[in-house]
């Protein structure tokens, strides 16, 4: 099996939305706060990029202020304070980490690390925000969180993510699972400007390893019975999913109409009624339509002003094929099998690939088939 850290996370938080994101493949739009922090991320790989300048405080501000979309806000006051705290992030940030200041590594380093288990190898993927070297023996894991709420530190030393990224930097440098190296995993919380930080051993790979399989066999059992519960967790009210989810079919349900008869008398006398003055408003229309074509067919016009606006008269002219015509054109070619009955959607598309010579001919087997005038109105002084 391959997947990714994220999709274990899926799985072990809620089964049933693990299915819907990976095994049904539902597209869902991505959240604001995805997006806002999608962005954010962007900002600090550029901030940190190695290079001989470094950004100024004014370079990133300008960058986020450039890439804003405020159209994905309810609001402009939602808008205005989501673009505050962009602003108050990305200040404390740069006062608090000046780039120079670090050994990075790497920065959105992808990594894929390998667990074999009962003669199966099982690929574990993801893509880790930044790796710094701050000492001779240390290594830090750094996964930037755009989230309101920091959890524990007790949840921090447990966390599969952070054990997972540990197991993917070893994979990508093994002298890091040997030795007296360390390797510390941090979260930075940037709307708090905190960061949790945790050890990690060369030990605690193998009992990551172990979490690993026991999730993968918990997938694949789920998979065998086909049965993926949904999991209340905290993080349901925000999950894109809601309208599969059996929890929350009550939040999705159409509202139904119910009438008794007298109601449903009223809405007929009242269709019938309006379907009466619509007939009677369109019989006028062709009325003044035909006073107004004989006027211009008087008057060689084909355009009339008037105080409220102008009305032009166009010529549309329809096209169908000459069957016969058509055959001996696209036959030779293998391509009359293709349309059969004439379907000028069919015949656009293949007529794209063909040579000019040949589109010639398609076009020469085009006749006339239906003239009529049309009438446009444009509202305005004349």
């Amino acid at each position: 099996m391959r997947i990714s850290y994220s999709a274990l996370e899926v799985f072990k938080r809620c089964p049933l939305k693990f299915k819907l994101s990976q095994i049904d493949k539902i597209k869902t739009p991505k959240s604001k706060e995805a997006l806002f922090g999608t962005l954010i991320h962007k900002i600090l790989k550029m901030l940190h990029e190695p290079g001989l300048i470094i950004p100024t405080e004014e370079d990133i501000l300008k960058y986020f202020s450039a890439n804003w979309d405020a159209s994905l806000y309810a609001d402009e006051r939602e808008a205005a304070m989501a673009f505050a705290q962009g602003i108050k992030i990305l200040k404390d940030y740069y006062a608090k980490n000046y780039p120079a200041d670090f050994n990075v590594l790497a920065l959105e380093t992808s990594f894929e690390a390998p667990v074999e288990h009962a003669g199966e190898t099982h690929y574990i993927t993801g893509k880790i925000d930044r790796v710094d070297k701050p000492t001779d023996n240390l290594y830090e894991i750094i996964d930037y969180k755009t989230t309101k709420k920091m959890p524990s530190q007790d949840a921090v030393d447990k966390d599969l993510q952070l054990a997972i990224y540990h197991l993917g930097v070893a994979h990508r440098w093994p002298f890091l699972a040997e030795g007296d190296h360390k390797v510390k995993v941090s979260l930075y919380f940037l709307k708090h400007g905190e960061k949790l930080s945790t050890l990690r051993t060369v030990e605690q790979l193998t009992e990551t390893k172990e979490n690993i399989i026991q999730t993968i066999g918990d997938i694949n059992k789920s998979r065998a019975s086909e049965k993926f519960e949904p999991r209340s967790n905290p993080l349901c009210d925000w999950c894109e999913y809601q309208r599969y989810c059996p929890l929350y079919k009550h939040k999705f349900v159409e509202k139904k109409l119910f009438f008794n008869d007298q109601d449903v008398k009223t809405l007929i006398g009242e269709y019938v009624a309006l379907k009466d003055e619509i007939d009677k408003k369109d019989k006028r229309m062709d009325e003044i339509k035909g006073d107004l074509g004989k006027f211009m067919d008087q008057e060689g016009m084909e355009r009339l002003f008037g105080d409220d606006g102008y009305i032009t008269r166009q010529v549309i002219q329809r096209f169908k094929y000459d069957p016969e015509l058509l055959r001996q054109v696209l036959e030779p070619l293998g391509k009359w099998q293709e349309i059969l009955k004439i379907d000028d959607a069919k015949l656009k598309k293949i007529t794209g690939e063909l040579p000019p010579d040949i589109r010639s001919q398609v076009d020469s087997a085009k006749k006339p088939s239906k003239e009529s005038k049309v009438f446009s109105v444009k509202k305005g002084k004349k």
